[in-house]
């Protein structure tokens, strides 16, 4: 069809632009909006083809289309459209819509043309041909190029509207546009047509209208001019002394217009930004977008902002947790789902804290919660009496949640990425498995708080016992029990086994590096049955990355080049699993027989006794969750989101499946239901986190509360609150004790995976923090420093399986150590000292 009225538009959108579609929507709500049609794609590319062109010679249309000839079969039913407006307004607007201006990232205020006050049939014409031609300008050829949009690919209509001849007109945000405040209404208002705010020759009136209270600050503006429908066009006079002093607006009119905006915000479900006119006192809407610039509902939840700051003074970066910079999709499931889960549980276990949030700022995580200081006796004695009967359980609870729950769940989301999916079928997805995330995460603190709670019980009874406390004691008389993790260093030790024990693949691994090995392997028999039992093994361990907390990197299923990397790292080091797993499990029943020998009968050594046996028997929790949940959970997450990227790809919204993971939730279930290129915002986004990723964060926000500084639970989780550094030249400096010994040697400054290659046996490991894929390092490391973490993370509790001095939480080990550093590690009194510098 070549031209559409308003109400029949909104079904036709690749032919009409954003501008056309959204008064559709508008006036089919039923809400003012002056009457038109619209020109369509069909209608330009039939003008194209009369006139012999096409898109190859798109460079010319700016200079072409302004005098192209229009066919009598449009022209006539044009001709027709507009004398049928013409009996209900004196004259009207003509405007281009283009499906570019709903590109997200990409904003085309100013960039095309926009016609008032037309009143004959060859003078719309005319302006229907310029509207073509704007759409290809130089400058917006231009602009469209570095935003990596698609110029042949975009559809266009022209827009033909009533025009209003307002007395007042002026621009709306249904959410503050400077602060995002979403419960604050902004107007700017002046005297009348709209484009002499829209162009800026005007200083308007500013109202900020608050939704809650529907209070209004006013700031007049000084109004200096206003544009005028003539008899020819438009014209632009000077306001009088008494408009300018005046307020345009009346508080009925400011509360009428607030009241719409929240109509149209909750239309689009995401902030708006509105134009409209007031002609003898009525409103009308003439132009409505939906403001990206803007953070979305969903994108409020979990984003830090200067309103979250002032609500909640202090936020800590969650860094042992949640280290380095974290994609918008990843932040979209893991802060809700933490958020989620993690107050459930503390609620329900009378928790030392409470309202524990987690949010995102420039791609990082900051978390803050509610420290009780009070009642601490009877929470303590609530707490107890639930955990109590969930001590003798945490093993079998957490396998009947994999069993039922976990592993079906992964079960649903591998099958359907065997299938291509509709969008409506992605979209289902999607939110089943923001929902199923939730469930996990719930799972995940429902297990874990109740094993820590143990453990620091156990840690309590000690110093009853012994007189003193000792936090590394009670974790040193738990390792040396299987788990997932050190399952996964056992398998990848048999294959290193398997490698050493043949001529033909011994001679490989040494030959080529492990991007080439898996093309090599294939070449020989034994080559080919041992890939056989890599994938065996990948089958079973393989849904792992190096960063288990984001989804951007490759698995280790996707990529087993990355496993024989690692393989090659245990080959060189010597490692023996086996006798080392045995001599720890030895050792630790020593200590404790020791331990417990050297008591005296009491009451609190037989709790004690009671209480070992159940931590022993789950202390395989603390790493089997960390398999199921937080390794398997991302890295099968992961997978199924790639399969939705590809379908976005199908749909032209990316360029690349992973493309999808710069977008945030709810983003991607709007370019399922409206696919539209998100290239510009993609290639923002990207921008931005690259840069995040190379620089250094705040630490936190506000001042450091005092319970925060003194609780023993909070250290153990975040680290120090603060860095000591124990002289002026940094030669000494502090972290927690993490695993007891004393080892001097060379550092070697690990940032990702990719440089695992430097660290050789006997190197003091230097990193961020550290997640199970690092485990491999710990077999050939002398030592280990990381910036954060406390004596219940990962690097704590792998140094101390493996039983290396670590110093972890220092703060400062990767930006004040460097390659070739000799430092003394003292993992007994958390002290790193250097002895001499590179």
């Amino acid at each position: 069809m070549y031209i559409l009225s308003f109400t029949e538009a909104q079904n036709h959108e690749k032919s009409i632009g954003s501008k056309a579609k959204n008064l559709s929507i508008l006036l089919n709500h039923q809400l003012p909006v002056p009457n038109g049609f619209v020109v369509t794609m069909e209608a330009f590319l039939r003008c194209l083809e009369y006139n012999q062109l096409n898109m190859s010679h798109i460079q010319k249309f700016a200079q072409i289309l302004p005098t192209m000839e229009i066919p009598k079969d449009i022209q006539n039913i044009l001709y027709q459209k507009f004398e049928e407006l013409l009996s209900t307004y004196h004259s009207v607007a003509v405007r281009s819509s283009s499906a570019a201006e709903d590109l997200s990232g990409a904003s085309f205020a100013g960039q095309y043309d926009t016609f008032l006050n037309i009143t004959t049939s060859q003078d719309l014409e005319d302006k229907v041909r310029a509207c073509w031609a704007s759409m290809f300008t130089p400058h917006v050829m231009q602009y469209m190029s570095e935003m990596n949009l698609p110029v042949t690919e975009l559809s266009m209509g022209v827009i033909v509207q009533g025009l209003i001849h307002s007395d007042v007109s002026g621009v709306l945000f249904s959410a503050n546009p400077i602060t995002h405040n979403p419960e604050q209404v902004v107007i700017n208002a002046s005297y009348g047509l709209g484009e002499a705010i829209v162009s800026g020759i005007v200083t308007p009136d500013l109202f900020i209208v608050d939704k809650t209270t529907r209070g209004i600050q006013k700031e007049a503006g000084a109004k200096e001019v206003k544009i005028i429908a003539s008899q020819t066009g438009v014209q632009t006079l000077e306001t009088s002394v008494e408009e300018q002093k005046s307020l345009c607006l009346s508080e009925p009119q400011i509360h009428h217009l607030a009241d719409m905006s929240s109509t149209v915000e909750k239309l689009y479900d995401t902030p708006v930004d509105i134009e409209f006119g007031i002609e003898q006192g009525q409103i009308y809407l003439l132009q409505v977008r939906p403001v990206t610039t803007i953070l979305s509902k969903f994108q409020q939840s979990i984003i830090l902002t200067e309103a979250d700051k002032q609500r909640r003074p202090f936020w800590i970066h969650d860094d042992s947790h949640f280290p380095g910079a974290k994609t918008p999709l990843f932040a979209s499931f893991m802060i809700p789902a933490f958020n989620y889960g993690m107050n459930k549980a503390v609620n329900e276990f009378a928790f030392f804290a409470s309202d524990i949030e987690l949010k995102c700022e420039d791609y990082y995580f900051y978390q803050t919660m509610t420290v009780h200081t009070e009642n601490m006796a009877e929470r303590a004695k609530r707490q107890q009496e639930k955990m109590a009967l969930l001590f003798p359980h945490l093993k079998q609870n957490l396998y009947q949640a994999v069993e039922k729950i976990l592993l079906p769940n992964y079960a649903i989301f591998d099958e359907a990425r065997k299938n291509e999916l509709s969008p409506k079928e992605a979209e289902n997805k999607l939110k089943q498995l923001l929902a199923f995330y939730k469930k996990a995460w719930e799972i995940h603190f429902q297990i874990v708080i109740p094993a820590e709670m143990l453990n620091a019980l156990l840690g309590n009874i000690y110093e009853q016992l012994i007189g003193k406390s000792d936090p590394l004691f009670i974790h040193e008389q738990l390792v040396g029990v299987m788990n997932k993790t050190l399952e996964t260093d056992r398998e990848l030790w048999k294959l290193a086994k398997t490698v050493k024990n043949s001529s033909i693949l011994s001679a490989a691994f040494a030959r080529y590096k492990a991007k080439h090995l898996e093309e090599e392997l294939a070449c020989s028999t034994e080559g080919r049955q041992f890939l056989q039992s890599l994938h065996d093994m990948l089958s079973i361990y393989g849904y792992r990355k190096a960063d288990v907390h984001e989804f951007i990197g490759t698995t280790w299923i996707e990529n087993p080049a990355l496993v024989l990397a690692h393989i090659q790292v245990l080959i060189e080091s010597g490692y023996d699993f086996e006798e080392e797993f045995q001599q720890k499990a030895a050792q630790r029943q020593q200590s404790y027989e020791s331990f417990i020998h050297g008591l005296d009968d009491s009451k609190a050594k037989r709790q004690f006794m009671k209480l070992y046996e159940y931590a022993l028997e789950g202390a395989c929790v603390r790493d089997d969750h960390h398999f199921y949940i937080d390794a398997m959970l991302t890295a099968k997450t992961r997978l199924f989101l790639l399969h939705v990227g590809t379908l976005l790809v199908r749909q032209a919204v990316l360029k690349d499946a992973e493309d999808i993971f710069y977008l945030y939730y709810d983003e991607v279930l709007k370019a399922l239901q409206h696919p539209i290129p998100l290239l510009g915002i993609i290639e923002e986004r990207k921008r931005e986190y690259d840069e995040s990723r190379n620089k250094t964060v705040p630490s936190h926000y506000g001042k450091i509360p005092k319970e925060y500084m003194e609780n023993p639970i909070i250290k153990g989780m975040f680290g120090s609150m603060e860095t000591e550094v124990t002289d002026t030249e940094r030669t000494t400096f502090r972290g927690f004790a993490a695993a007891k010994g004393t080892y001097t040697g060379t550092v070697k400054v690990i940032h990702r995976q990719e440089d695992f290659s430097k660290l050789q046996k006997g190197d003091v490991l230097v990193c961020r923090t550290t997640t199970p894929a690092w485990t491999i390092l710990f077999s050939s490391a002398g030592a280990v420093i990381t910036d954060s973490g406390g004596i219940l993370s990962h690097s704590g509790i792998i140094a101390r399986e493996y039983r290396i001095p670590a110093v972890v939480g220092t703060k400062i080990a990767t930006t004040t150590l460097q390659d070739g550093d000799i430092v003394m590690v003292n993992g007994t009194d958390g002290t790193v000292k250097i002895v001499e510098s590179e």
